[in-house]
């Protein structure tokens, strides 16, 4: 086998490896899967891109937020009219994954659905795609469900995503300990701030507030030995110093 060849496997295999690990979003993974040398090659583009920025001196926040100010219906726009254009995979998981960021869940659920019925039966990214737009529109059984798929099709799938959600489905459908096992095992290995905020809130719900507090200061102890991600979690931040300060009242 040419050197090359070998190569590029390498590179792809770690490349899938680091989607994995970082969390990117569903269209990028499944892009690099099914189009493994376009969709290599153009990640790698934004991995470069993205350095150059740094070096540049450019704050990811400044590039992060001028994505996130963009006009939604123009990008829904943009997404449906490549769709018209060419019914494809590509476009259709484009068009759902943009839907679902801007919080068109029966859109979104729509697409997803219409993956899944088609040549992405079972798919894991696809799968947790329609269950969290079930689960914005308040279909919590749904949305159970198609976790409950995911998890039977692909054992080996990881998601702490999906986990959180699969947690909150079950709080949501009443099923409290089910959920509070399930919150107890996603706080084990994640270190997601709104993982251990909401299982602490579920404990003060159910009476156990000694068991909630120490939960939200082990949070915080942890986030601030941790400058970055103390950065990006204000939201949880404050409501565990809000219930702290509630608990001890």
């Amino acid at each position: 086998m040419p050197a090359f060849v070998i190569l590029f496997v390498l590179v792809h295999i770690v490349l899938v490896v680091h989607l994995l690990h970082r969390h990117r979003q569903g269209g990028w993974l499944l892009l690099v899967l099914m189009l493994p040398g376009a969709g290599t090659v153009l990640y790698l583009l934004l991995m470069l891109w993205d350095t150059v920025l740094r070096w540049a001196g450019v704050p990811a926040s400044a590039s992060q937020g001028a994505r996130q100010n963009a006009d939604p219906e123009a990008e829904l726009h943009h997404r449906r009219a490549s769709l018209a254009v060419a019914d494809n995979l590509i476009n259709r998981l484009a068009l759902a994954l943009a839907c679902l960021k801007y919080g068109r869940h029966e859109e979104s659920a729509e697409l997803f659905q219409s993956l899944d019925d088609g040549e992405c039966r079972d798919d894991p990214l696809v799968l947790l795609g329609l269950a969290r737009s079930q689960f914005g529109l308040e279909q919590f059984q749904s949305a159970k469900q198609s976790l409950d798929r995911l998890i039977a099709a692909n054992p080996n799938f990881r998601s702490e995503t999906g986990h959180l959600l699969y947690a909150r489905s079950l709080e949501a459908l009443g099923d409290v300990q089910d959920a509070l096992h399930e919150y107890q095992v996603l706080t084990s290995y994640s270190r997601a701030p709104e993982a251990h905020c909401r299982y602490a809130l579920l404990l003060t719900s159910l009476g156990r507030p000694g068991e909630a507090k120490a939960l939200y200061q082990a949070l915080l102890h942890a986030l601030r030995r941790a400058p970055r991600q103390y950065a990006r979690s204000h939201q949880w931040i404050a409501l565990a110093e809000r219930e702290i300060a509630a608990l001890a009242a």
